[in-house]
């Protein structure tokens, strides 16, 4: 099999776990640049990698100036610009891993498809739970026919308190606004995919789905909370969520809550002091 070469165009968490296959398996792939609007990331990503100055970019348009020099890129960028940031990149030439979802427009999303089947382009989507064995055994059984005709799938999404509230709540995927996305394309997408998949594509006669956010909610708030945890709030010793209990004591999620702190990789907010200083900012 050939080595491949790829760029990394969004070194967040999505971006790093992916080029890190490259780590993994040498012999099979090589990142040789990367895209990502913070120096301290892209700068991690050149020290890592041992990338070349010219091919780590800032802005995605000095990217797409250059010459077409890597085999592939791993879109790993935030939902909203999914379909902005792929589009030239089917055009100079490039095969496309993009990060799911690929889009909540239904027509930007045919565009996409038109563009890549126009470009003779590989565009794969990062539905990854395909290829997990514990789901590959349910497609297995299914394709056997153990379970009989299947009548009805049932899904639900039950994230927990720490995830919920550290990427869907305070986290830049609470807002729609802001990542692209709502809830279902978000978090649920993966559940979207399997349910085509282990059904085989047969298209289905009624689809429904239930939900809201219920319980985080301007009304739901406690008697006397305030507006920030470490700054204003009575309650915060008692609060399950509390962000002193969530990331100083206990260090859930540390990725979404401290790579956004200007100047520093999220690896390098470890002191106790220096985080709560950070949540009281």
């Amino acid at each position: 099999m050939k080595k491949i070469t790829a760029v990394i165009m969004g070194f967040g968490d999505r971006g790093q776990i992916y080029a890190s296959y490259a780590q993994q398996a040498p012999d099979k792939m090589e990142i040789v640049g990367c895209v990502d609007p913070d120096p301290v990331r892209l700068n991690k990503a050149k020290e890592l990698y041992h990338l070349k100055k010219e091919n780590c970019f800032i802005r995605p348009a000095d990217f797409y100036a250059r010459e077409k020099f890597s085999d592939a890129v791993i879109n790993a960028t935030m939902d909203s610009l999914h379909v902005q940031t792929t589009l030239p990149l089917l055009r100079k030439g490039y095969d496309v891993l993009l990060e799911k979802p690929v889009t909540s427009d239904p027509q930007a999303l045919l565009a996409l498809a038109d563009e890549a089947k126009r470009s003779g382009r590989v565009l794969m989507i990062c539905h990854v739970l395909r290829y997990a064995p514990f789901y590959r055994k349910i497609k297995d059984r299914l394709l056997k026919g153990d379970l009989g005709r299947i009548e009805h799938i049932y899904c639900s999404e039950n994230v927990g308190i720490p995830h919920m509230l550290s990427s869907y709540v305070r986290g830049k995927w609470g807002s729609e606004k802001e990542c692209g996305s709502g809830m279902l394309m978000a978090k649920c997408c993966h559940d979207l995919d399997l349910i085509v998949w282990l059904n085989g594509g047969v298209k289905p006669e009624e689809i429904s789905s239930f939900g809201a956010r219920s319980v985080f909610t301007e009304e739901n708030k406690p008697a006397g909370a305030g507006t920030r945890c470490l700054v204003d709030c009575p309650i915060e010793k008692d609060c399950p969520y509390s962000a002193r209990k969530l990331y100083v004591e206990n260090d859930r999620f540390p990725f979404l809550i401290w790579s956004n702190v200007p100047g520093k990789d999220w690896t390098e907010v470890n002191g106790r002091e220096q985080r709560i200083a950070l949540l009281k900012e």
